[in-house]
């Protein structure tokens, strides 16, 4: 039978390999795994020790995510070393920190599945949030494990964490950091509690009203809201890039899009080189369907993935403007320059002599901040291509409910995002008062325009 082997750390100072274990004469593989033919990223001893068969289980899950180097603790994020909590990267302590509850409850499932079942349910929980999501709730485990380190509480107590606990760890938090830090701390604590199935006691009793405090306390901490781009902010853009060159063609789409498309910049560009996930990022081999509506060219992009919808995806529309800021023209000047791109080529990616390189979202905010700061405009962030697009619709008139259509929201969170009030109100209602005015004037008979009053 072959294993593949892998390397388990039991402290920072010891390390040892399963497959060293599995060659001791007193191995024994036990039955269920005998028999199981599940296919899995990793082979899965058993072993007579209940630490290290948890260990190997959830490292074997932990091998499905993508790869993270892990950092010895210090700084301010050093806590005090513990067998219970590995040295590995944020997007796995909530996999791989565990507990004395943590012993108890693979106990427990250990008399219903074997080890290999065990982690290939662990490799599909860790699956169930994006990257960056565990990478938080890798945050949140951090303070949450320092706290407890600083009071002494013992680990049986951490989890599940009772309700003083919790709150006394919100009340320290408080006025030290905004609300919304200390929920995604409590958010990554109730992950890490679900992973082990232990019960989550954050939403009960003294916990929700010691996070309105922090809601009050936290108000100094809150960035102001991220103001819009403009049509004045794509004007500087255009002419700050060349449209007959590669990069240029590639900055120019990529702008266009995220603006007319009122989409995320995280779903038109890609984190890194390293970090492409063919499921998330739209690719060269996407679907893209061409149509005329009302006279004008209409493209639409399939995306893989949305922060809101995930793995279902979405749709990037974009319709033809009469000017120089049409999305349209603009994909396919990028397709054109950057022709002959492989099906698996980010789709805004762009030649550099016979190799392409991808539009990541830090090169595109790095260009764009300096031509936008170079013409003495707002600064402006990555979402606010978004806002930015949502304001332009509002205030030409586009109803808010094809606007929710065209960003791809389904709740009314949409509202966050109405900046300039002062354009948007003033114009809707300036076109609610002449249709009124047309509405009453057809209806008897009147003249619709007062100018033809010669009053």
């Amino acid at each position: 039978m072959t294993r593949e082997m892998f390397i388990i750390k039991k402290s920072r100072e010891t390390v040892i390999t399963v497959a060293q274990r599995a060659s001791t004469p007193s191995y024994c593989p036990s039955p269920l795994l005998q028999q199981s033919t599940m296919p899995l990223p990793v082979s899965i001893l058993p072993s007579s020790d209940v630490e290290d068969t948890i260990r190997d289980t959830r490292l074997a899950a932990s091998l499905a995510l993508p790869p993270t180097k892990a950092r010895a603790p210090r700084g301010s994020s050093y806590y005090e070393p513990s067998p219970f909590r590995p040295p590995v990267a944020a997007n796995r302590r909530a996999i791989m920190w565990t507990t004395p509850f943590s012993r108890d409850s693979a106990n427990q499932c250990s008399t219903v599945i074997s080890p290999a079942l065990q982690a290939l349910i662990f490799s599909k929980l860790a699956g169930s949030v994006v990257p960056e999501t565990l990478n938080a709730y890798g945050a949140g485990l951090i303070r949450f494990t320092q706290f407890c380190d600083l009071h002494r509480i013992p680990e049986s107590l951490r989890m599940p964490a009772p309700v003083p606990l919790l709150a006394a760890f919100v009340a320290n938090a408080c006025g030290t950091i905004g609300h919304g830090a200390i929920k995604n701390w409590l958010n990554g604590l109730a992950f890490w509690h679900k992973l082990n199935l232990a019960p989550w006691h954050g939403k009960e009793d003294w916990v929700p009203l010691v996070l309105r405090s922090a809601l009050k306390e936290g108000v100094k901490f809150k960035r102001p809201p991220r103001g819009p781009v403009t049509l004045v902010h794509l004007r500087a853009l255009r002419k700050a890039v060349r449209l007959d060159s590669p990069e240029g063609a590639a900055l120019w789409a990529t702008a266009t899009a995220a603006f007319w498309g009122c989409r995320r910049l995280g779903e038109v560009t890609v984190p890194s080189e390293k970090k492409i996930d063919r499921l998330r990022h739209v690719m060269r081999g996407c679907t893209m369907s061409r149509s005329r509506q009302l006279g004008r060219e209409v493209l639409v992009i399939d995306l893989p993935w949305t922060k809101t919808t995930g793995i279902i995806g979405g749709k990037c529309i974009l319709t033809q403007t009469d000017d120089d800021l049409c999305p349209v023209a603009a994909m396919e000047n990028h397709l054109k320059v950057n022709h002959s791109a492989s099906s698996s080529t980010p789709l805004f990616a762009f030649r550099v002599g016979r190799s392409w390189k991808s539009m990541t979202k830090p090169f595109f905010l790095n260009f764009t901040t300096r031509a936008y700061r170079d013409a003495h405009l707002e600064h402006v962030f990555g979402h606010s291509y978004r806002i930015g697009c949502t304001v332009q619709l509002l205030k030409d008139g586009v109803a808010p409910e094809v606007v929710m259509k065209i960003g791809g929201w389904s709740s009314m969170c949409f509202l966050i995002y109405w900046r300039r009030l002062e354009q948007i109100i003033p114009a809707a209602l300036s076109r609610a008062w002449a249709q009124k005015r047309k509405d009453f004037a057809k209806a008897n008979g009147l003249q619709e325009d007062l100018e033809d009053l010669g009053i």
